[in-house]
């Protein structure tokens, strides 16, 4: 966006009626030609091609493909290239676009929360299943959820250790075998009640946490 910015500044700054402008940079171009953009570079084109107009003169706008030999395209990387690497000046342009920006603060957001998540005691059951936020952030904006699918990765369900808990059954342990507790994790990896469920039929029903919700 830098160099299609700067040369229609130079086209306004000429006095030739028409100008002709290539460019290998389509999302420059579409930024530039777009219904909505909020680059300050490509406001300040647009205004220079105004001015150009309301001078009676023109600059057209054209897209050529990048590495297929065409001779001036091929020529203008090549001095970009040799002065990325043999001149020592500041950046043109430091500002970034909003698009970054956002981007920036979100993965800010992101490994806060991440922190808060691994520290706090609560949530043990979830973080079984979603061991980072930024994991259960992408998977379950995409899934639609149910009062079922909730109470999977949440452990507040119909086990008999979350039943116990609010005094709506006698014990907490599992009907196959009096010495363990009915958890949900219970449920989906060791519990032989289940296994035809699974459909694993080996007793190892590990992958049933890591296969449910995939990303």
């Amino acid at each position: 966006m830098v160099a299609l910015q700067r040369t229609i500044r130079r086209v306004k700054k000429g006095k030739d009626g028409l100008v002709n402008v290539f460019r290998d940079s389509r999302s420059a171009l579409e930024v530039l030609t777009g219904p909505k953009t909020y680059h300050p570079l490509a406001h300040e084109a647009r205004r220079d091609i105004s001015e150009i107009v309301a001078e009676g003169r023109a600059v057209r706008l054209f897209w050529v493909r990048t590495h297929v030999g065409i001779e001036g395209n091929e020529r203008a990387d090549e001095l970009a290239r040799r002065a990325a690497l043999t001149k020592k000046m500041a950046a043109n342009y430091d500002k970034f676009p909003l698009s970054y920006a956002k981007k920036v603060i979100k993965a800010v957001i992101l490994e806060e929360w991440q922190e808060r998540y691994a520290e706090v005691s609560t949530g043990e059951i979830a973080k079984c299943f979603f061991p980072r936020v930024e994991q259960a952030y992408r998977v379950l904006r995409k899934i639609e959820m149910t009062s079922q699918m909730a109470q999977t990765p949440t452990g507040h369900g119909g086990f008999a250790q979350y039943l116990h808990r609010f005094k709506l059954k006698d014990s907490p342990y599992c009907v196959c075998d009096p010495a363990k507790i009915q958890d949900v994790l219970h449920v989906l990896e060791e519990c032989p009640m289940s296994c035809g469920a699974c459909g694993a039929g080996n007793g190892d029903r590990r992958h049933c946490r890591e296969g449910n919700f995939q990303q």
